[in-house]
């Protein structure tokens, strides 16, 4: 009851703009749990992390509550409700009476307004931290933004400056307001430990004008982690957890005997849910974090439960149907949404025919959609994607051997106008595919045999507008005569050809012009290979199986279009390489997109990419 008192009395200190007739008509929600619904829910539909509008509501309010009695809570600075909202200026147009009866129209104007001041002053009135594309996404970088919903003055100072503290002069200042915030937020969320060193910001990049602080430098990168928010994920997101942490049937805690997630990645299976252990207002120190229905992704022996939002770090997302069709199919959503004008068309039964078609594809815009040719018809899932994306065109890959007649016709009753790009055999197709697609002075050469290597350096060749020819396999295999001719009439003067001897022979790669060879002593480690030796992008990977072609194919365009590439790894102990371990640690790659189900790639094989 004490906090109540106090509030009682803060709610009275009321600015001579509100009355106190003007302040009635405010109702409390019945419970904490649906106030951390309210913030949880704004904060994601606006794309700010909700660990940060909880902490603000808590350290605003002293506790998430909006009003006492009939009254809402008015400071004397006229800051109203939960987030203590103020638009003296009419800067944003708000309904000043909604903001004290209406508490969901309060959190919307709190979390609105502190937004803004990340996406407006950032950079401008306020420094910015870590630019990028995904920078609202972690906590750190809102340091700033919350500096300035409080207020851009010296009593906020990242640090102490002025003389009236002339013995902490230059030290952090852990009493500014968004210091309080971040320190609620890690007392809401126990065990997540926040990067608050604000280097290489130093105190003489500030200064003190009429009462404001001004910043001289307008941007930092920070160094050390960042924390990214766990109120994001979805369904079929990966996420790391690094230690043991607890499995539970519903989403809260409590005395129940706890089962495990072992350290390494799991993937969710819903979308957050708010914490629904209770809570009382008298006491203060409630949790803040939120729960997923999560599950280890194995075969054999899956586990699930709900585990706290405070133990997830982001992995990757997982990017899969229940068969290679259908998984090309959430490919081509993941990369083109519902709109393209041409889709490419190969045999999702066999790898030849497809190999050289990602340059195409990439130059077209396209996704690649698998048919089978042990059906004459056309794949119904496929059939399903072509209309979504409202196609007016298909080139199909290969033969009818490949891809049926059947298929072609259905393809054109669909509407569409259709060409089929297919030789006498695997080495023709990839020569015509090459003709289409325009040769230019580079060609990339690799094995008609098998899949891995072509498939691994498709999405350079690609990007680079490169064609990918075939040629037979190693031993002592000359270079196919189609391969040779189409080098010899396009002009081709330089080559790069994937895999070692035994994949493309001594005798093929000494007969091609100004040849380079990537190749490691397998598969994975050529994948590797081809990712260090062409100085792709590590942002991020995608990853496949090496074992089957079909995810890796539909990927290679994917993966071309997001200006990465493709990692190839096994499904079973050992069958990753040390190359593969050694490029992950030395470019400290932690974002992987995973191409197909748990059966392809599982999630056990996942966590060796990461555990130490």
């Amino acid at each position: 009851m004490k906090v109540l008192v106090m509030l009682v009395v803060f709610a009275l200190l009321l600015p001579q703009s509100i009355s106190a007739q003007d302040n009635t008509g405010c109702k409390q929600p019945s419970s904490l749990m649906e106030i951390d619904r309210m913030l949880t829910e704004e904060a994601i539909k606006q794309g700010v992390p909700a660990e940060i509008v909880k902490a603000i509501a808590f350290v605003e309010s002293e506790g998430w509550v909006h009003c006492v009695g009939d009254k809402a809570l008015i400071s004397d600075d006229g800051g109203i409700g939960i987030m203590q909202v103020t638009d003296f200026e009419g800067e944003y147009k708000l309904n000043q009476k909604r903001l004290i009866t209406d508490i969901q129209y309060n959190i919307e104007s709190g979390v609105m307004i502190l937004n803004d001041k990340f996406e407006r002053f950032s950079g401008n009135v306020i420094p910015m931290l870590n630019d990028g594309d995904n920078r609202h996404k972690y906590i750190e970088n809102w340091y700033f933004a919350i500096m300035a919903y409080n207020g851009i003055v010296p009593k906020n100072s990242p640090f102490y400056l002025s003389e009236e503290n002339k013995d902490k002069k230059g030290q952090r200042n852990m009493n500014s307001y968004q210091d309080k915030v971040l320190t609620a937020l890690e007392e809401g969320n126990p065990g997540l430990n926040l990067n608050r060193t604000l280097e290489p910001i130093q105190p003489e990049d500030i200064e003190y004008v009429e009462g404001i602080i001004r910043f001289k430098k307008k941007r930092y990168t920070t160094y050390g982690p960042l924390t990214h928010t766990a109120y994001l994920f979805g369904p079929n997101d990966l996420v790391r957890v690094d230690e043991q942490v607890g499995r539970r049937a519903q989403p809260r805690t409590g005395e129940e005997k706890k089962n495990f997630f072992k350290p390494g990645v799991l993937t969710i299976e819903s979308f957050v849910k708010t914490d629904e252990t209770p809570k009382k207002y008298e006491d203060r120190s409630y949790n803040h974090f939120g729960w997923y229905f999560a599950s280890n992704g194995a075969v054999d022996n899956e586990l699930t439960g709900y585990v706290s939002t405070i133990n997830l770090k982001p992995f990757g997302k997982r990017i899969a149907g229940i068969d290679r069709y259908k998984t090309s199919a959430k490919i081509s959503e993941e990369g083109w949404g519902n709109k393209a004008n041409t889709v490419i068309i190969a045999d999702g039964s066999n790898f030849p025919d497809a190999l050289s078609g990602a340059p195409l594809a990439y130059k077209l815009d396209a996704p690649i959609l698998l048919t089978s040719h042990k059906k004459a018809e056309l794949n119904e899932s496929t059939k399903a994607k072509i209309k979504e994306l409202g196609a007016t065109k298909a080139i199909i890959l290969g033969s009818e051997s490949a891809v049926s007649s059947k298929v072609q016709s259905t393809i054109k009753e669909m509407g569409l106008t259709v060409k089929r790009i297919g030789g006498k055999d695997r080495y023709e197709t990839s020569a015509l595919i090459a003709k289409e697609l325009g040769v230019t002075s580079q060609a990339v050469i690799a094995s008609g045999s098998n899949f891995p290597d072509a498939l691994a350096i498709a999405p350079y060749a690609a990007k680079n507008g490169i064609p990918i020819l075939l040629t037979k396999g190693g031993g002592s295999e000359p270079l196919n005569s189609i391969v040779a001719n189409t080098i010899k009439n396009n002009k081709v003067t330089s080559t790069i050809v994937v895999g070692g001897d035994n994949v493309v022979s001594k005798k093929a790669f000494d007969a091609l012009p100004k040849a380079d060879r990537i190749a490691g002593k397998d598969r994975y480690a050529t994948s590797v290979a081809i990712i260090e030796e062409l100085n792709m992008p590590t942002d991020m990977l995608y990853v496949a199986t090496g074992k089957s072609f079909a995810d890796a194919l539909t990927g290679s365009v994917l993966a071309a279009k997001e200006n990465t590439a493709i990692l190839l790894i096994g499904n079973t102990q050992n069958q990753e390489s040390i190359e593969t371990t050694n490029l992950i640690a030395k470019h400290n790659i932690d974002t992987f997109y995973v191409l197909g189900g748990d059966s392809a790639v599982n999630n056990d094989v996942l966590s060796r990419l990461i555990l130490k």
